[in-house]
């Protein structure tokens, strides 16, 4: 603190515009806070003082209230520049960032949240996220929340789908991380970083596809047929319901593909497995197991088991009878069908397909394009 009786009567003062002109000082105090930056705190008087002690003291705790000031104002600068500068982070990030309650509730979410499910900002905030959760993810995604409650949840990765805007359903990856209140320590609600993953789920739902489907058809492949014949033969000792096997063959395929090419070929199989499906729904089993053989697994309901497999296979034979256009061709293909039941045919994979497969030879040496029952199903045929 430097304290100045009388201006005029100090040499470096007695020129200063202050002293000279308005406001005509002459006593001066100038106290330096402890704070950084050059700043001067400064008391004047237009008549000359003595300090006594108390005067002195005064002026300490001014200029102590003046570093207290100084201080604050540098620390409310500081966080501006970071709010300024998170804010930045977060609403141009291509992830959307979620801040939430321990009750899951949105306190703010970031602008991107356009891009990825298409409200606004805050048309969300206020509400829950698992308003807008797939039914099928609400069990994952409620522990999540669960666990957020209780405070337990460190870092937690969950990929959910939630409702766009338009009302499709969209793929995303949430990184959630509890908060903390910074004085207590105590839990206070979580950050989630959220990204649209679709464009993997779909290459993912993709390759699981090829994995157990056949590339020309579509249908279920080799593979997919033996888990799902084996899933059928293990229920059945659960519950009892007979399962029906067909195997089927197109009949002169392979004159087929060598007189009209395998572009031909590939097609004809394309419109066997079409009509496959449209003859036996999404409910059963349809298979190609190589070339131009297929398989139906079938599960039984019908008490007259053969007569409601007497008619579908007529049925697959007849969808057969009509030619299949090519490259300006008719081209006419025949079906012919082996069927084996369990558990008169076998009580297993192996035996059961062997019978169905025996019984397709039997209606092949019979002239083709009709069906058969296998042996031990000769009493029902």
């Amino acid at each position: 603190m430097t304290v100045v009786r009388d201006a005029h009567e100090d040499a470096a003062l007695c020129g200063s515009p202050w002293v000279t002109s308005a406001p005509h000082l002459c006593f001066l105090a100038a106290l330096a806070p402890q704070t950084a930056g050059g700043a001067l705190v400064m008391i004047g008087d237009l008549g000359p003082r003595d300090l006594t002690p108390d005067d002195l003291r005064r002026l300490r705790d001014i200029a102590a209230m003046a570093d207290q000031t100084l201080r604050l104002a540098d620390q409310a600068r500081h966080a501006t520049l970071r709010e300024r500068e998170f804010r930045i982070l977060a609403e141009t990030s291509t992830d959307t960032i979620v801040r939430g309650n321990m009750e899951g509730v949105r306190l703010y979410i970031s602008p991107s949240v356009r891009a990825l499910l298409g409200y606004e900002p805050e048309e969300l905030i206020g509400r829950r996220a698992s308003d807008i959760v797939h039914p099928d993810d609400a069990v994952p995604f409620g522990a999540l929340i669960g666990q957020i409650r209780a405070g337990t949840l460190d870092v937690g990765l969950i990929e959910v789908r939630q409702r766009h805007k338009d009302g499709r359903w969209v793929w995303m990856e949430a990184s959630v991380r509890l908060t903390y209140e910074p004085l207590t320590g105590v839990p206070d609600g979580y950050v989630a970083s959220v990204r649209d993953i679709q464009r993997r789920k779909q290459a993912e739902d993709h390759l699981t596809f090829l994995a157990s489907h056949d590339a020309l058809t579509g249908l279920a492949n080799r593979s997919t047929f033996d888990r799902k014949l084996a899933d059928a033969l293990d229920r059945f000792q659960v519950d009892g319901q007979p399962v029906a096997l067909l195997c089927l063959d197109v009949d002169r395929f392979k004159r087929i593909n060598d007189t009209y090419g395998h572009q031909a070929g590939d097609a004809l199989l394309r419109t066997v497995a079409d009509r496959l499906r449209a003859a036996i729904g999404d409910a059963e089993t349809a298979a190609r197991l190589g070339g131009d053989e297929f398989a139906l697994i079938l599960l039984l309901r019908d008490h007259d088991e053969a007569a409601s497999l007497r008619l579908l296979a007529t049925q697959l034979i007849d969808a057969m009878a009509e030619p299949i256009h090519f490259g300006g061709q008719a081209i006419a293909a025949g079906l012919s069908i082996g069927i084996a039941l369990s558990p008169r045919d076998g009580t297993d994979a192996h035996t059961l397909l062997s019978s169905a497969d025996a019984a397709l030879y039997a209606a092949k040496n019979s002239g083709r394009n009709m069906y058969r029952f296998a042996a031990g199903a000769l009493d029902i045929a």
